[in-house]
């Protein structure tokens, strides 16, 4: 089936603040789309749920909502804000930087992320990578004001949203993992315009990027027979980045299906036939251990899931300016809505390994 990038749901999606903990505004945005086509409900984890379908096998998708984020650990007297991490930041990014942070009101306050200029540092200073503890946020207001709008606990965001520098390359913040739950859900979507008897639930997963937490709970709740997990994946189509220790992974040449022992050999086999009879083309990847993606809690929840990985190339993740191929996006879309009607009818023993 032919399908084409619902660009203004995906730049939408990719415009809300929902760091690991808060994930609301980007969650509803994902649940009003769903509302459309599929049966929607959530859990009191936060894990958003789009169904459709009866029939057999019960087919769980994943994609985590949640983003990296920031949180106010600390007002001076002066008003200046010090930082918490939310998931893993190279701090180096942060200096310099807008930011948006979410108040009381569930409104939005926008400050900068400031630090000493290189005119005043030492020159041991100018040598010493960045730590999320030096550096502030600077919200131009006093403490007064400021407490009557965040608070310690507050969470914020990078103040960047989706862009297309090219027709087929958007970069953004949150593409890790915004653009998996985009995914999931497209999928269902197309697989709703021609369902087969596969019973197919897409999940908007949080809590990702602090330890795969909505992943355990969600596929707990499901119970699915198979799943897939979309997440990002690091292409190494860039310099810098080594091939010989992370494999050959490019922008624009299709999905990645992971191979290793967090993923099903018989749901990774279905999926290269589904790949060549609907002539998508994918890329492989190699990870030997269990994956750091929602694919790893999947596996093992109950008495185990057969599990696969579907990944999007990108390009400096976990940055303001993360880089995808929305066509790697669209083949993902078609792959797994076509892998939803070739599975028809299996069930869970269909998948065992040997």
């Amino acid at each position: 089936m032919e399908y084409t990038l619902n660009r203004d749901f995906l730049l939408k999606l990719l415009s809300q603040v929902g760091p690991s903990g808060n994930e609301k505004a980007p969650s509803e945005v994902w649940q009003e789309e769903a509302k459309g086509f599929a049966k929607v409900y959530t859990d009191t984890h936060g894990n958003t749920y789009a169904e459709v379908g009866e029939g057999s096998p019960t087919l769980m998708l994943a994609g985590h909502i949640d983003e990296i984020g920031l949180m106010v650990r600390y007002i001076d007297d002066n008003g200046f804000v010090y930082l918490g991490p939310v998931g893993g930041w190279d701090p180096q990014v942060l200096v310099g930087q807008r930011v948006r942070f979410i108040t009381k009101d569930g409104e939005i306050l926008k400050g900068v992320i400031g630090r000493k200029p290189i005119h005043i540092l030492k020159p041991e200073e100018r040598e010493k990578a960045v730590k999320v503890e030096e550096v502030f946020v600077d919200f131009g207001l006093g403490k007064e004001d400021l407490l009557k709008k965040i608070e310690v606990g507050s969470y914020g965001v990078l103040d960047w949203d989706g862009e297309f520098l090219t027709e087929v390359r958007l970069v953004s913040r949150a593409l890790d993992d915004r653009i998996g739950a985009f995914t999931v859900l497209e999928a269902l979507r197309l697989y709703a315009s021609a369902p087969a008897d596969t019973r197919m639930v897409s999940v908007a997963t949080v809590q990702e990027e602090i330890g795969l937490r909505g992943a355990k709970t969600s596929a707990f709740a499901v119970n699915p027979d198979v799943a897939i997990a979309v997440d990002v994946t690091v292409a190494t189509d860039y310099p810098g980045v080594p091939k010989n220790q992370i494999g050959e992974v490019s922008l624009g040449k299709g999905p990645v299906l992971a191979v290793g022992p967090n993923i099903n050999p018989v749901v990774v086999k279905l999926l290269k036939e589904t790949a060549e009879e609907e002539g998508i083309e994918v890329q492989i990847e190699a990870i030997p251990r269990g994956t750091p993606t929602d694919a790893n809690f999947i596996q093992i929840t109950r008495e185990g899931i057969p599990t696969a990985l579907i990944s999007i190339p990108c390009r400096y993740l976990h940055s303001p300016s993360e880089m995808v191929d929305v066509r790697d996006v669209e083949g993902a879309v078609r792959l797994i809505a076509a892998f939803a009607r070739k599975v028809s009818g299996m069930k869970k023993e269909d998948f065992k390994p040997w």
